[in-house]
């Protein structure tokens, strides 16, 4: 697999320091016995799933990501998918499961039972019963870069676009507007955090329905009275007042906004832009979102790492578009916890992996995750992406730059049944190899003459043999996998590309393998 020997020297040199550390009585033998035990328990060479002969799929392996491919019916999730979600759940990862279908969390709850996991499950749902405040998780998180107001602003932007469907940005009179929204965010979170409140999405759109619509209304003692917009830059001017000299100009740039580049904006571009922030408010301020997300906090993405498996229990199926926000807010907010962990300094353990699981996820992507998936694992993040081919990340990412990125990262694939032009990347993937050709030419020809003579024409004949390259795997192949059901005996066939790695021995060696799984 991926540089073993070396990861093996390392472990080993581990190993070495603990037994000297027990031996000079620099820790005890509980703690020698309780090292080595974490040592091996996320060792990246862990095997997740044997595969024989020698093959299989190892911790390392999911730390570089994995995606399936499989046409609708193909047995993907019940084949490959359900095959590497027992690995990680036996193994003791956390993680967050996306969903699209209505039936993905019964399927988890069933395949939890099955690997001893039930307790670490936390159904996210519409009943409210577990909540994540995202944006005051943000702010009030205490690390270095906690509490920054640009910080609170990108997940509204990451909301914004999925809301827009526009996960590539755009130009022209669509980029002023992403901008003019941007700037509007950045100055209601900042002042909320300027006046010492708790950030939430009802508290911004009170600011922005109370904000001065005219120079004329700024002066106006009713409005100055009244206004929770007015109230709030009181109080932060009272906060900044003989505070931080930075922190009282970042009250003087907030102030200028609300009294006076807000109120001078042309009417229409004031009205767009008050519009399309409250689009983006209004699914996460109103049921079922309302107790979801701005309520107290009870559950957030860091108890994944210590093994809970967090089920975003409001599919796409069956919520659409408030279905999509909810998994693309827990799904942002769980990346950016993910980056923010580090291996442990003493180097003597791991990090618990933690996975990002997401079926029909095309309904997910967007322009964060090559940014993520390019460093996710050092942070022991795992990503397993289901969908029905390339062309849907095409679909949503609109840039085969963006889309070759994000799977040029998810290094293990697996293929199964398909058609289209994912069949023809795939081969070319799979890489081609040089055959002998050999090919037979017989000919005749003869002179049209009025009396024919005996033996007349010329006859000809001729082997050749020539070099072609060719693919290790034709593109129809994929086409007659087995898609498991009745008729296949329950039986999926995938056909398993893993980051380069080599499959087999000496001259007998692969870039892939076939494998087939049980659905049973």
């Amino acid at each position: 697999m991926q540089n073993p020997f070396s990861l093996l020297k390392k472990v080993a040199r581990r190993l070495d320091k603990i037994r000297a550390d027990a031996a000079s009585g620099k820790i005890t033998p509980r703690q020698s016995r309780k090292a080595v035990e974490t040592l091996a328990k996320f060792n990246p060479q862990t095997v997740i799933r044997s595969w024989g002969n020698g093959d299989g799929f190892y911790l390392v392996d999911a730390l570089t990501g994995v995606c399936i491919f499989g046409a609708t019916g193909s047995g993907k999730t019940s084949g490959p998918a359900k095959h590497l979600a027992y690995g990680y759940l036996a193994a003791g990862f956390g993680g967050l499961v996306l969903c699209a279908k209505k039936d993905e969390r019964h399927q988890w709850q069933q395949w939890a039972a099955e690997t001893g996991r039930t307790d670490d499950l936390v159904i996210v749902n519409a009943a409210a019963d577990w909540r994540f405040n995202f944006l005051d998780w943000e702010a009030s998180r205490p690390e270095e870069g906690g509490g920054l107001g640009i910080n609170i602003v990108n997940l509204l932007d990451e909301i914004a676009i999925a809301i827009s469907g526009n996960s590539e940005g755009g130009g022209g009179n669509s980029k002023f507007w992403e901008d003019a929204l941007h700037h509007l965010n950045t100055n209601l979170v900042d002042l909320v955090l300027l006046a010492g409140a708790k950030v939430s999405l009802p508290l911004l759109r009170s600011i922005l329905t109370t904000a001065a619509m005219t120079p004329e209304q700024v002066l106006d003692p009713t409005w100055q009275e009244h206004s929770f917009c007015a109230k709030s830059l009181d109080a932060a001017e009272k906060a900044c007042l003989e505070g931080d000299p930075k922190k009282r100009a970042d009250y003087e740039q907030c102030r200028d906004y609300w009294l006076m580049e807000f109120p001078n904006l042309n009417e229409k571009t004031r009205s767009i832009i008050t519009l399309t922030f409250s689009m983006l408010a209004h699914p996460l301020i109103t049921r079922p979102l309302r107790q979801v997300f701005t309520a107290d906090t009870n559950i957030q993405p860091e108890d994944a790492f210590a093994g809970k498996i967090i089920i975003v229990d409001l599919p796409v199926q069956e919520f659409r578009l408030v279905g999509r926000i909810a998994n693309l807010a827990w799904k942002y907010c769980f990346q950016i916890a993910v980056l923010r962990r580090v291996q442990p300094a003493d180097r003597r353990s791991f990090l618990r992996p933690v996975f990002l699981w997401a079926d029909e996820a095309q309904n997910f992507v967007s322009r964060f995750d090559s940014e993520y998936q390019a460093v996710a694992r050092s942070a022991a993040g795992c990503t397993v992406y289901l969908t029905q081919n390339r062309e849907s990340f095409r679909r949503v990412l609109k840039n085969n730059d963006a889309v070759d990125s994000l799977l040029g990262n998810l290094q293990a694939k697996f293929f199964c049944q398909n058609s289209g032009e994912t069949n023809e990347w795939a081969s070319k993937l799979l890489g081609e190899r040089w055959l002998n050709i050999t090919s037979t030419n017989v000919g005749q020809s003869h002179n049209d003459i009025v009396q024919p003579q005996q033996n007349a024409g010329n006859h000809s004949s001729g082997i050749s043999r020539s070099a072609q390259r060719r693919f290790f795997v034709e593109p129809a192949r994929f086409t007659t996998l087995k898609r498991g059901g009745a008729q296949n005996n329950f039986q999926v066939e995938a056909i398993v590309y893993n980051g380069g790695n080599l499959f087999g021995t000496g001259r007998d060696s692969l870039p892939f393998r076939l494998i087939t799984f049980n659905q049973k």
